[in-house]
């Protein structure tokens, strides 16, 4: 996975002559989320513990139970873990030349700077089970931020980009990043990635990448 860094400020060097240094995080997670499952974990954790301890006080049949609880509280911890690890990743960031996007399942996804265009704020409709959904009268809606590659590009590796995740999915051609697993989306928080590709493509800020009901689009 290599080292991710959330930091993101107006004097951090050019991406692009930057090849071999950490990561640079464009957009963070949800920090709440990340607070919810740490503390679960610390919760699962202590009754592992007690669990463990109450086994070595106990004999017999209920020493048994105690033990396999324990492990099993033990085990689910460890997962929780692993989530709440994978929650505080940047949702969104930069090495080199390379954009990396967590899609889920260990999974990043690497999508060369030079075939992205730019980002844009969307919606997912989801059913009450909190799954995507194409239904006319869906249950909610979440934002999301989309990114935007060339045309091109999207049709060379389209046998390739095809990850589908609880953080990101692949929709026909465009890269759509979860909002519940980012930092709030808002318009400021799109000029600032949208800003940090410029930065790092040394190219203007696309005005049309504003949001997904722009009528120029994200232009070339």
């Amino acid at each position: 996975m290599g080292t991710w860094l959330t930091v993101d400020t107006a004097d951090a060097p050019p991406l692009h002559q930057a090849a071999h240094a950490a990561a640079v995080g464009w957009l963070g997670p949800n920090r709440r989320l990340v607070v919810l499952f740490s503390l679960v974990a610390g919760g699962l954790f202590c009754l592992a513990v007690a669990a463990a301890a109450a086994a070595t006080q106990t004999a017999g049949g209920w020493r048994l139970v105690l033990s396999v609880l324990a492990a099993g509280i033990g085990l689910f911890t460890v997962a929780v873990v692993v989530v709440a690890w994978q929650a505080a990743l940047p949702r969104l960031a930069a090495r080199g030349d390379m954009l990396l996007v967590p899609v889920g399942s260990l999974r990043i996804e690497q999508l060369p700077l030079d075939a992205v265009e730019c980002f844009f704020l969307g919606s997912q409709r989801l059913d009450r089970s909190g799954s995507p959904t194409a239904g006319d009268d869906p249950a909610f809606r979440v934002g999301t931020l989309v990114v935007r590659v060339a045309e091109r590009a999207a049709k060379r590796h389209a046998d390739e980009w095809t990850a589908r995740g609880i953080f990101a999915a692949w929709e026909d051609g465009y890269l759509v990043i979860d909002g519940r697993w980012t930092e709030p989306l808002t318009v400021e928080t799109l000029r600032r990635v949208n800003g940090r590709l410029a930065q790092a493509k040394r190219a203007p800020v696309v005005e049309g990448c504003r949001s997904a009901n722009s009528a120029g689009g994200c232009g070339a």
